[in-house]
């Protein structure tokens, strides 16, 4: 019979009795002090990546890894290859040298040229950060060569007409939107997928002219409504299925329904709070979902779609057999500890910014686009077999940049992983400590907050504001906050042509924050990613959650949900 079976039906066999044979392990967080387990199918899954067992708990892990992760803090800089002047993720105080987008990607230079040998006196890692304080980097993340005219844009992919978008993909005439994809001419959207003239919303779904609303999936003109599917002309409504013509949850006749939206309508910002004061004091006495998201099988964890045997994974779609894994696109298998992207993908462990055909990733920083074998490695794309390199593209078999035959690059990594071990490197992630960014220029910072004094006392690095002197003029507009917030406010900001013309178009006022102001008011609609154990309160049943059991919500259950609201 085994004979009879492939190689890697025996292997994964082997792996799942291993798997059954071993007991849940209770562990001490190495970072916070703070016990955690790892159940059988992790170390199932360690075997498998040839990794030891992890030391931190995951949600350190998590926000290690989210600490290298800028999603909307920009600098001018100058391209240091054109001398084209640019906008980088990186500050020039990072000491991160910066080519643009057409300069790093294009054929005029080579990673290799900064290649050196290994020391073994000195810590791996060590050598890595000063490799990769050598090495040009891109200014901002994407894949350049997907891009029309979406310059401004960062950590995107195959985008046309789009301006400060971030982690979006596949979209068209999108403007000041994050983590929105497969969607065209929206304004100002966070987590969306498949939506078109959407203005506002957070975490919808296959929406069509839905306006200042949460959790909606299947609607069209939609306005101030939350957790509503497949509705049509609802204004101010929450927990509704198939419904058209409600207003607050009231059924109208389309006559009554058109008078009274029109009475409504949000053509001001005094309308605006208005109904939206009157759409959340509505949402609050309803019961909430346990879960936010749609199609999901056998998963825990918050905002998930399409996703099987996803656990403990938090904003996410076509996620499969996967854990601890974060803000993942694409089709994401058998992996563990990832944030960032995915993308018809598989067997990465503790990676940030990795997909597009892309396997067997370990430790590592932005890897793209037909990539296999990388460990400890940033920002290569196209190559395999490379361990501890950076900014090399179409290469393999390399050791901090310098190329070697496969059996001296087999025989070098192995000494290599055998120092870190006895170092108590070698399974661990980049240390936050060397990240070139701020703590409050991460997404870290957006999911574990951290005032100055409390990052500087764990070490972590921490960039104060620039100063900004905007002239306020008929293009440039200032921000209400006048900088007083703690968002990174921006105090003043331009208008986009295409956004003016959007909200001229839905009759909607020119808005009072700077894009990073209205990042961080729809981020409030978000909930964290943890979950807490709670009880349904219909049922009484085991719940886990995101919502802490000190928040004021009614939670249910996805049974007493479903029977609630159809």
């Amino acid at each position: 019979f085994r004979a009879t079976l492939p190689l890697q039906s025996r292997r994964n066999a082997l792996e799942k009795r291993a798997a059954h044979n071993m007991n849940p392990e209770a562990r001490v967080c190495q970072n916070c002090k703070a016990p955690f387990i790892i159940e059988p199918d992790d170390f199932g899954f360690y075997e498998k990546m040839q990794v030891p067992p992890p030391t931190r708990c995951p949600e350190c892990r998590l926000i290690r890894r989210l600490a290298k992760r800028n999603e909307r803090s920009f600098h001018r800089r100058i391209c240091e290859k054109c001398n084209k002047n640019i906008i980088s993720v990186f500050a020039e105080a990072s000491g991160i040298h910066v080519y643009c987008q057409a300069c790093w990607w294009s054929d005029s230079w080579d990673g290799l040229e900064y290649g050196v040998d290994y020391d073994p006196s000195r810590p791996f890692l060590t050598q890595l950060d000063e490799l990769f304080h050598r090495v040009p980097m891109m200014t901002l993340y994407g894949l350049y060569t997907t891009l029309v005219n979406s310059d401004y844009t960062n950590m995107v992919g195959w985008l046309k007409n789009c301006y400060m978008v971030t982690y979006s993909d596949y979209g068209e005439n999108l403007v000041h939107g994050s983590f929105v994809n497969h969607s065209k001419d929206s304004v100002d959207n966070l987590m969306g997928l498949n939506l078109e003239l959407c203005y506002e919303t957070i975490n919808c779904n296959q929406c069509y002219r839905t306006f200042f609303s949460v959790d909606c999936e299947s609607c069209n003109n939609v306005w101030f409504s939350k957790n509503c599917s497949g509705c049509n002309d609802c204004f101010g409504c929450v927990n509704l299925r198939n419904k058209s013509y409600h207003i607050f949850n009231q059924p109208y006749s389309k006559a009554e329904y058109e008078k009274k939206l029109a009475e409504l309508y949000p053509s001001t910002h005094e309308k605006i709070k208005e109904a939206q004061v009157a759409s959340e004091k509505l949402w609050a006495q309803h019961p909430q979902k346990y879960l936010h998201g749609w199609r999901n099988v056998n998963s825990t964890g918050d905002y998930l779609n399409d996703s099987k045997n996803a656990k403990d994974c938090f904003i996410g779609f076509n996620l499969e057999d996967t854990r601890y894994c974060s803000f993942a696109t694409g089709k994401l298998t058998n992996s563990y500890d990832f944030v960032n992207f995915g993308e018809n993908s598989s067997l990465i462990y503790e990676g940030l910014q990795i997909g597009d055909q892309v396997s067997e990733v370990k430790f590592s920083w932005w890897v793209i686009t037909n990539c296999q074998n990388i460990e400890y490695s940033m920002f290569v794309g196209s190559s395999s077999n490379l361990f501890g390199c950076a900014g090399l593209r179409k290469h393999e078999y390399c050791i901090l940049n310098k190329q070697y035959s496969k059996d001296e690059y087999e025989k070098l990594r192995s000494q290599i992983i055998a120092s870190m071990k006895q170092e108590g490197t070698y399974g661990e992630f980049f240390p936050i400590e060397t990240s070139p960014f701020g703590y409050n220029e991460t997404s870290a910072q957006e999911f574990f907050p951290l005032t100055k004094e409390q990052a500087l006392a764990k070490g972590y690095p921490w960039r104060d504001a620039e100063k900004r002197n905007y002239e306020i003029k008929d293009d440039i507009l200032a921000c209400e906050h006048g900088g007083s917030c703690e968002h990174a406010c921006a105090t003043a900001f331009r208008i986009h042509s295409y956004e003016s013309q959007f909200l001229q178009r839905m009759n909607l006022p020119m808005p009072r924050l700077c894009p990073q102001c209205r990042h961080h008011r729809r981020i409030k609609y978000r909930n964290p990613m943890k979950l807490w154990k709670r009880q349904c309160a219909k049922c009484s049943k085991d719940i886990e959650t995101s919502y802490s059991p000190d928040r004021p919500d009614v939670v249910y259950c996805e049974q007493c949900y479903q029977q609630e609201v159809i």
